[in-house]
């Protein structure tokens, strides 16, 4: 068998414990990853049995993906258990999300990954929570997986923060680490803002990239394709290969496990499909994606044993370019897909054609043309609003003690401002507001489930609604479409890191915290230009 990733051996024949992850990356090999789902059980038995199946194979898996909460619900962190897979001289990719625990947590579940020498991280929003102890937990999403990368990068040369008296700096650790991206949306709006998203996953740090589980090798590709038109060809890229039963399919069509792209005929196939025939299907996809030019697959599928995932490589090693003509076999297009390229004789896209031009268009509605107009002439820099407003308030802020100018005079004449974003915008008194950078097309601390501040997660279901509220759209899809009906350019989105929410201003006047130069606005970070953001740090960002 030809040699992969993973089969580094000291002279004494025993393997070294490094990061054969990142090597493979960097040498450009192709890379197989195993993700097992830790459940809802420290014992982790059927983990512990593949990664020593894994250990004792010299020819093996030697990358373990570990997942942090999959679905929403109560699971062994990844944390708790790459201790053990380097114990068996195996490299671990730790998913860390951002769901369930807050920034320090997050900073905190850093600091023991690399304590634990885990240098492979994958970013995530994560799912919507589902069931757990006593009932659904609280959703957290402090962070989310753009925010997560900017910490990791942060941490990269240590962060600073005061020791009683003293400044101190925590010890710097190079992570590896990773993002989603999911290309296999069907409806415009939702594929070109995760496009957009991961781009800025990709500014934020993101120095390799996963996909999410899809059946379509067109959409696939178009995503190296785009990749490549954008000047990232050089980020590594593992498609995901997942083996599904049909009862599982039939849970990710439904939105259980979210942002699954499933079709009725796929559905058909594998509800008269054995193990074989599944496990043939994933050797089809992994031959595709090696000749397709991917860096690597990441393997997955319930109940699958190490055995499985050594029959499904040697398979696609034997497939070698035969997959061409049997694209049939796992090329599922759902009807009326939105694609970014025309398509090209072989079923694939054509990459060197322009972009698909929109047929969407949008018309802005009375909320968004009167607020855009309030923005333009009261609130933005140099406005009347800002002239007037902006030296009272911030002299009051200066000379006051505490949070007393918030009684002032000039702070209480902005109180309508409140209420006319509650009445047309659902704000929910963030005291943070970003509705200019979102075109006042929505709030999207009232819109999103997850409060998300840069663009999408993946989860969104077929038809654009929300993961975790199908009975409303997701929210930026309706402001990736306000945005064109403004006559902006949505790619800004790919490019403009917003901060996490600062709970500071929890339940004040936004409009008053703008012209006291207290919110996000000068915190925003274009990353476009990379050489003048590489030394950034979310502690030392510039005033834009």
């Amino acid at each position: 068998m030809a040699n992969r990733p993973g089969l580094q051996m000291s002279t004494t024949g025993t393997p070294h414990n490094s990061n054969v992850f990142r090597s493979a990356l960097e040498k450009r090999e192709f890379a197989y990853t195993a993700e097992l789902v830790l459940g809802r059980d420290h014992s982790a038995v059927a983990a512990e049995d593949f990664v020593k199946e894994a250990a004792s194979c010299p020819d093996g898996i030697k990358v373990i993906s570990l997942t942090d909460l999959p679905g929403g619900h109560p699971a062994l962190p990844a944390d708790a258990f790459v201790a053990y897979v380097r114990e068996h001289n195996l490299t671990p990719i730790a998913h860390l999300s951002g769901k369930d625990g807050n920034r320090s947590l997050l900073e905190a579940r850093l600091h023991t990954l690399a304590r634990l020498g885990a240098e492979n991280i994958l970013a995530l929003t994560g799912d919507a929570q589902k069931e757990g102890f006593a009932g659904q937990s609280k959703p957290v999403y402090d962070l989310d997986s753009v925010l997560i990368l900017w910490l990791v990068r942060a941490l990269r040369g240590g962060l600073e923060y005061d020791l009683g008296t003293k400044p101190a700096r925590t010890t710097p650790f190079d992570f590896f680490p990773g993002a989603v991206v999911n290309p296999f949306k069907v409806r415009e709006p939702d594929l070109r803002m995760q496009f957009y998203k991961l781009q800025l996953k990709v500014a934020a740090g993101a120095q390799y990239i996963i996909t999410q589980i899809g059946y379509n090798l067109r959409k696939l590709y178009e995503l190296k394709q785009y990749m490549v038109r954008e000047g990232l060809g050089h980020i590594p890229v593992l498609a995901n290969v997942y083996v599904p039963t049909a009862k599982i399919a039939h849970m990710m069509q439904a939105g259980e496990v979210a942002g699954c792209v499933i079709t009725d005929e796929f559905i058909q196939r594998l509800e008269v499909e054995k193990k074989p025939q599944r496990l043939e299907r994933a050797a089809l996809m992994v031959a595709a994606a090696k000749h397709l030019g991917f860096a690597g697959a990441h393997i997955g599928g319930f109940g699958l044993t190490h055995a499985d995932f050594m029959a499904i490589i040697e398979r696609a090693a034997a497939i070698g370019t035969d997959w061409r003509g049997r694209m049939d076999e796992f090329v599922f297009p759902s009807p009326n897909e939105f694609y970014l390229f025309p398509a090209r004789g072989d079923g694939l896209s054509d990459g060197t054609s322009e972009y698909h031009i929109t047929g969407l268009q949008p018309h802005p509605s009375l909320v968004q043309r009167l607020s855009a107009a309030a923005h333009r002439h009261f609130i933005k820099g140099g406005s009347l609003g800002a002239r007037f407003f902006g030296p009272r308030l911030q002299a009051a802020r200066e000379s006051a003690q505490n949070n007393s100018w918030r009684h002032g005079l000039w702070y209480g004449l902005l109180g309508p401002a409140t209420l006319y974003r509650k009445a047309t915008l659902g704000c929910v008194s963030c005291g943070d507001c970003l509705q200019d950078h979102l075109n006042h097309a929505g709030c999207s601390m009232h819109g999103c489930y997850k409060e998300l501040r840069n663009g999408p997660c993946g989860g969104s279901r077929v038809d654009g609604s929300c993961e975790a509220r199908p009975d409303q759209p997701c929210i930026w899809n309706v402001i990736y479409l306000g945005t064109l009906a403004m006559g902006e350019d949505p790619a800004r989105f790919a490019h403009m890191l917003v901060p996490p929410r600062n709970w500071c201003l929890d339940r004040t006047n936004a409009l008053a915290n703008r012209f006291a130069g207290l919110d996000n606005l000068g915190k925003r970070m274009d990353l476009r230009p990379m050489k003048t953001t590489e030394s950034r740090t979310p502690n030392h960002a510039d005033h834009r």
